[in-house]
This record gives structure tokens, sequence and C-alpha cells, in this order.
């Protein structure tokens, strides 16, 4: 995983998220083991259907939304912790590519506390 922070403003900021094919498809595996009971699919028990068959009745990114939720939560807070910032807004979600054997990639736009720089305040008469 990867995150690059580009400041837009004094107080609002820009993360570029890479999340690497091999914890993308954990999370996929993980967002079918959460769905599979509530998918049916003609020829198969409820809850019995093998992933794949899934992917190629519903289409290819059936889970990839839940797979981002189950991503998502960790790799913010490790880029939010490592490069110091203070949110103080929801984040706005921006899906880059997300595909099968491919690196995951999204930003994400979030306010956070304004830089404020103090003059001098220091021997002023009261």
């Amino acid at each position: 995983m990867s995150a690059t922070v580009t400041r837009l403003s004094s107080n609002k900021v820009r993360i570029d998220f890479t999340v690497d094919a091999e914890r993308f498809e954990k999370g996929i595996i993980a967002a079918y083991r959460k769905n599979v009971g509530k998918i049916s699919i003609p020829g198969f028990r409820k809850g019995k259907a093998p992933r794949k068959v899934i992917e190629t009745h519903y289409g290819e990114g059936v889970f990839y939304e839940d797979a981002i939720e189950e991503i998502f939560p960790e790799v913010y807070s490790q880029a939010v912790s490592e490069n110091g910032l203070e949110p103080v807004d929801r984040p706005q979600f921006e899906l880059k590519s997300a595909a099968h054997g491919q690196p995951l990639e999204f930003s994400v736009e979030v306010f956070v506390t304004p830089e404020v720089t103090l003059g001098q305040y220091k021997g002023l008469a009261v």
C-alpha cells in the first residue's frame, strides 16, 4: 500500500492510494464470504454458489464495492496517522481503477485542521 498526500489548500488535502493486488484480492474474498448467503444462482442452493459462478452471472465487479469497504478503513487510518493529518470531515472518495489481478487505485479529498501561523504576540502592551 502506498499513499501520496497533496495539499490542495491550507485546510484540504488529497490522498492518492495504491493498494497491491494481493490485498485487494483478500478484500474480494472477504466480501464474497460476507455476501454468499444472500446470493441465489439457479442450479445451486442458496449460499453454496462458487465465487467464479457468481462473478460470471452478475459481472466481475460484483464484490468490488464491499471489498473496498473492507479495505478502506485500515488503509485510510494508516495514511492519516503516517502523515500526521487531522481530518475534520468525511473523506470524498473517487475510484480510479479496480480489476482482478491489478492494484486498486483510488483517491480521497478531505478537510483537515488548517495550518495557522501566529504573528508576534509576545511583548504586547495591554
